[in-house]
Order: structure tokens, then C-alpha cells, then sequence
């Protein structure tokens, strides 16, 4: 991890912490608003925040996207907003704080191999092996430690919405791979955020689902921490560095949001972590570190070089009948 790219690791990095804290700010705010509404109104802020920093910098320019960046824009607002928000807030009604961010550590393994189906970049043995003792450990603390869980098909709600909500992730970072080069991370993270707080809205209010049940001056700061922190900081960092490190090496950071989850969980909610996210979570960290050390390739590579070699081929014979 220590080359060229260690400058962007270490933005991965600062947003998977903050994003750490977003299992909490959640969990907090759910007596304080409904999930469509905290989703809607973050958002919101964020697109606010983004657009007036766009403007300023780049002016009226710097907000202009082509019609293939809006519409890829816009399916990522629907996946990586929209539905990602949504159902980690409601599954948060029945999991715990710390429970969800360890189940959301299963995001990085459903990122690659969709990267690996998608977009085609390719792990080696020692990657694909850490997703699957990845995989094992958020498998097995949504059976909180018994497989009879999973055979007789007892899962808790919340916890079943939380690893949909990360499946969700896992679309939104392959499809944004879709989009122009030239596109900025501060501009995909305006168009997204302004999209899917507007999908929210709409369907709170067909759904009669924006409800404010208190706002006290605690339950405002965490949502500055969930809107400008984890919305505004972590989403930016989140889609300039993933951009420079690939889908399936950058995801792996992921991996590290429930080892900051359960810290917040535990030491500012104190609840209680049991034997079964030990073990639990002692795999998905493994399971990270096999994937960071895994070496990636890509299809595109592949056949670039390939044709790189033919057009030297046809050079060389050109040279030869001149």
C-alpha cells in the first residue's frame, strides 16, 4: 500500500472513519425523525453545501454535466442515496448501532465481484479469499453465531435491510465508474446528494413518512455530523479517491467503517458487544487484509496491452516492406 497512491488510501481512510459514525448519528436521530426525512434533509444540506462551493470556485461552468454524466448521476442517486440511506436508517429501528456497522462490512466483497463481472477487474487467490472470510463474518453475526438462524431463516429485519443497503453501495460504486473523467468528485457528490433528497421527499410525501417527533440542540449536532461530515467530507474523498485506486482495492476500506462503528457504538452508546461480533468482526478484519495485500488486474489492461503488441507488429512489418 506504501506507493504513488498512499496519499489516497489515507483519504479512504478518513471517510470510512467518519462514516463510522454514521450507524450512531442514526441511531440517535431515529427518535428524532422519520429515516426519509433524515435521509431527505441531509442530503439536501449536502447538495446546498456543494453547489454554493462549486460556484465559487468554477462558477456557473462547474455545474454543468453532459446528458450521459446526468443520467448515470441519477441511477446513482437512486442506488447509493435514495435506497442506501433509507434502509440503513429503518434497519436501524431494529439493530443496534454497532450490529449494523459490522453487517455493512459485507459491502467491499459484493463491490468486487460485481467490479470483477462489470467492469472487469480481476483479484487474485489471496483477494477473492479474503471476500469469502469476509463474507463469513458478517454472515455470521447476522446469525448472531448460529447457523440455524440462517437454515431456518430467522433473521431480524433491521439486519436484513442493512445488508440490502450495502448491496445498494456496492451498485452505486460500479456504476460510477460509468462516468467521465473530467467529472469531479464535488460535483458528483452535488448531483447525487440533490437527487436523491429529492427522491426522498417525494416519497415521504406520498407515503406520509416526514415526521419530526423532537429536534432537541444534541439531536442537531449529529445530524451536522451526518450531513456535512459523513455526507459532505466522506462522499467527496470518497469519489475522488476511489477514482485514482480502482473499485475492488478502494472498497476494501470498508472493511474498516464497523471497526469504527462498534467504537462509537460501545464508548458514546454504550452497548453491549457480544462474543459473536468479536468473532464476527475478527474475520471481516482478516478478510480485509488479505483483500488489501491481493494484487488486481483489469480486462481493459489486458487488452490494451494486447493491442499494444499488434501495433507494434504492424509497425515492425511496415518497416519491413518500406
Amino acid at each position: 500500500m506504501l506507493n504513488g497512491k498512499f496519499k489516497y488510501y489515507l483519504i479512504l481512510l478518513l471517510a470510512c472513519f467518519i462514516w463510522g459514525a454514521t450507524p450512531l448519528c442514526g441511531r440517535v436521530l431515529r427518535d428524532s425523525m422519520s429515516p426519509m426525512l433524515i435521509t431527505a434533509a441531509r442530503f439536501y444540506v449536502v447538495a446546498l453545501i456543494l453547489f454554493s462551493l462549486i460556484l465559487i470556485l468554477h462558477g456557473k461552468k462547474g455545474i454543468l454535466v453532459s446528458r450521459h454524466d446526468l443520467k448515470i448521476l441519477f441511477i446513482m442517486s437512486v442506488v447509493g442515496i435514495f435506497l442506501h440511506n433509507s434502509l440503513l436508517f429503518e434497519g436501524l429501528r431494529y439493530t443496534p448501532a454497532s450490529n449494523a456497522a459490522i453487517i455493512e462490512s459485507i459491502g467491499p466483497s459484493v463491490t468486487s465481484i460485481l467490479a470483477f463481472f462489470f467492469i472487469g477487474e480481476r483479484l487474485s487467490s489471496s483477494g477473492w479469499l479474503g471476500i469469502l472470510v469476509s463474507c463469513f463474518g458478517a454472515i455470521f453475526i447476522v446469525c448472531k453465531g448460529s447457523f440455524n438462524t440462517l437454515v431456518n431463516f430467522e433473521f431480524n429485519i433491521g439486519e436484513l435491510l442493512v445488508l440490502v443497503c450495502e448491496i445498494m453501495w456496492s451498485v452505486y460504486v460500479i456504476i460510477s465508474w460509468r462516468l467521465s473523467a473530467n467529472i469531479s468528485a464535488l460535483v458528483v457528490t452535488a448531483y447525487t446528494g440533490l437527487f436523491g433528497a429529492t427522491l426522498c421527499l417525494i416519497t415521504g410525501l406520498c407515503l406520509d413518512s416526514l415526521h419530526v417527533y423532537r429536534f432537541t440542540l444534541s439531536d442537531a449536532g449529529y445530524f451536522f455530523v451526518l450531513s456535512v461530515f459523513a455526507g459532505v467530507v466522506s462522499f467527496a474523498s470518497w469519489n475522488y479517491a476511489i477514482a485514482r485506486v480502482g473499485a475492488s482495492k478502494g472498497s476494501t476500506f470498508i472493511y474498516l467503517v464497523p471497526v469504527f462503528g462498534v467504537m462509537f457504538g460501545v464508548f458514546l452508546l454504550d452497548e453491549l458487544f457480544s462474543l459473536y461480533e468479536f468473532v464476527g468482526a475478527l474475520f471481516v478484519v482478516v478478510g480485509m487484509f488479505f483483500s488489501i495485500r491481493a494484487k488486481t488486474s483489469t480486462k481493459q489492461n489486458r487488452r490494451s496491452i494486447k493491442d499494444l503488441k499488434q501495433e507494434i507488429i504492424q509497425k515492425q512489418k511496415m518497416k519491413k516492406t518500406s
